[in-house]
C-alpha cells in the first residue's frame, strides 16, 4: 500500500555543481530508510520526522567524507523529551537510533510535527569522522532550534567555516513516510557575488523540501531549480538502511563488560539476551559462552 503513494525512485544522493564549479550542491531522497527505520524503532510520528530529517543531513555529511573508507557519525544530544539521536553511515549505508522513539508531541500551531520540540534548543551536534587510519575527528556545535536543518548549517559554518544552505524534511503522518530528503549548497572559493545573490533568490523553493521531493525526481527538481546556473551533474549514489552489528560484535561487546557482570551472569545461570540499539535484532549468549569469555579473559591476564 505504501508503495503506491510514495515516489518509485530509490534512496539516492545527487551531486552537482552550479555556474562553472562556483558551488556545489547535494540533493537526498531518503523516504524508505526513514520508513523502514520507523517501523524498526515504532516510532511516534513526531520521532519519525526527526529520523527523516537526521538521515538526509547525514548523507550530506557522509556525502563530504573524503576517500572511500571513512565512517561518520552524528549524534545529536538534546534537551527534549527524545533523548539522543544517533546516525551512522559508511559506504552509503546507514543506521540510526533514537533513545525515546515513542514520545508524541502535539503538532506546531502551522500543523507540523515539532521536531524542535522533541530533539530540544539547548544541547550538542556532534560530528565524529572515522577515516580507519589515525585516530577518529570529532567536532561539535552547539544545537540551535532542534529543527535539525538550523542546526546542520550551524555546524557547516562554525566547525567546518563553510557557509551553507541546508535544508531538510519529512512529510508524514499516521506512521507512514511520505517523503523525507534535503538539500545542500555551498559556496565555492572564488564563487562569485552574483552566483551568491541567485542561490539566495532560490531560497524560497526549499522551505517545503519535503513536499518538493514527494513527487517529482531529484534531477527534474535539480533542473527546474537551476535551469540559469549550469547545473552539472556527477553522480547519483544508492542509499539504504543496512545495520553492521553482528553477533560477533556482540559477543565482543559482552565479553568488555569486565569479570564480576561476567560471572554475576554465570551465577544466576540463564541465558543472556543483547539487542542492537540500531536494528532492534535481538541476539542470546549461553551461559556456556559466557564461561567461555571468562577463561578467555583470563587467559589474556595471565599472558600479560
Amino acid at each position: 500500500m505504501r508503495e503506491n503513494i510514495i515516489f518509485p525512485d530509490p534512496d539516492a544522493l545527487l551531486r552537482l555543481t552550479l555556474m562553472g564549479r562556483q558551488a556545489r550542491a547535494f540533493m537526498i531522497r531518503s523516504t524508505r530508510m526513514a520508513q523502514q527505520a520507523s517501523d524498526i524503532h515504532q516510532a511516534s510520528d513526531v520521532a519519525a520526522a526527526a529520523i527523516g530529517r537526521l538521515l538526509p543531513g547525514c548523507a550530506m555529511l557522509g556525502g563530504l567524507l573524503k576517500g572511500e573508507n571513512g565512517r561518520l557519525t552524528v549524534t545529536v544530544d538534546g534537551d527534549g523529551p527524545g533523548g539522543r539521536l544517533h546516525c551512522g553511515v559508511k559506504d552509503g549505508k546507514f543506521k540510526i537510533a533514537v533513545q525515546n522513539p515513542q514520545v508524541q508531541l502535539p503538532l506546531t500551531p502551522d500543523g507540523r510535527q515539532d521536531v524542535g520540540g522533541f530533539v530540544g534548543n539547548k544541547g550538542k551536534l556532534i560530528v565524529v569522522k572515522d577515516y580507519s587510519s589515525g585516530d577518529p575527528y570529532t567536532s561539535v556545535s552547539d544545537l540551535v532550534s532542534g529543527e535539525l536543518g538550523e542546526d546542520l548549517a550551524s555546524y557547516f559554518t562554525i566547525s567546518e567555516q563553510t557557509p551553507s544552505l541546508v535544508a531538510l524534511g519529512c512529510l508524514n503522518e499516521a506512521g507512514t513516510v511520505l517523503s523525507s530528503g534535503g538539500i545542500l549548497i555551498q559556496a565555492m572559493p572564488g564563487c562569485s557575488d552574483g552566483t551568491l545573490r541567485q542561490l539566495e533568490l532560490r531560497i524560497p523553493f526549499f522551505a517545503n523540501i519535503s513536499r518538493e521531493i514527494f513527487d517529482r525526481s531529484l534531477k527534474e527538481l535539480a533542473e527546474g531549480w537551476f535551469r540559469d546556473l549550469d547545473p552539472e551533474f556527477l553522480g547519483e549514489e544508492p542509499l539504504v538502511l543496512r545495520c553492521d552489528c553482528s553477533r560477533e560484535k556482540m559477543r565482543r561487546a559482552l565479553a568488555a563488560i569486565g569479570r564480576e557482570e561476567l560471572e554475576e551472569i554465570v551465577e544466576i545461570g540463564e541465558e543472556t539476551h543483547l539487542t542492537c540499539h540500531f536494528c532492534r535484532t535481538e541476539r542470546s549468549f549461553s551461559v556456556d559462552e559466557v564461561e567461555k569469555m571468562l577463561a578467555d579473559s583470563e587467559e589474556s591476564y595471565d599472558t600479560h
